[in-house]
């Protein structure tokens, strides 16, 4: 992994937020993903769902913002892997529908190939994530 594939991911994380407020992805989110991206949002525990391509980078976010009220990440940290980068994120908001407050720590994994991000995997638990990553979790909380 290459700083400018780091640099592509802090960029992706930007025009992510930007998605999130918008309730749809931008162009120029879309210009950062292959074609064929995969979204793997399968380990979470609400809505687990896998995604294809750009229509799935759309519904991804869609149905966050369907789910969300004040959705809202903030990114901890980023770790180059050398072939991934992962994101460690505080997200939450509140539930439209249950109104209630949320607040948690979670994680990304995004793999960048040839300048676009081919694919990112979104994590409930940070441990979790960073043993995917193949990097062991230091101390109580990454």
């Amino acid at each position: 992994m290459s700083k400018e594939d780091v640099e592509i991911v802090r960029r992706g994380l930007d025009l992510l937020r930007e998605a999130h407020e918008r309730g749809t992805a931008t162009d120029a989110l879309l210009e950062q993903c292959a074609a064929d991206i995969r979204v793997d949002a399968s380990h979470r525990v609400f809505n687990p769902n896998v995604f294809e391509g750009h229509a799935g980078v759309r519904r991804s976010i869609e149905e966050t913002c369907d789910a969300w009220e004040d959705f809202h990440e903030t990114t901890e940290r980023l770790i180059d892997t050398g072939d991934r980068v992962v994101v460690l994120q505080t997200f939450g908001g509140r539930g439209r529908a249950s109104r209630a407050q949320v607040q948690q720590r979670g994680a990304l994994i995004w793999t960048v190939r040839d300048g676009l991000v081919r694919h990112i995997e979104i994590f409930g638990d940070q441990r979790e994530a960073l043993q995917a990553a193949g990097l062991e979790p230091e101390g109580e909380d990454p």
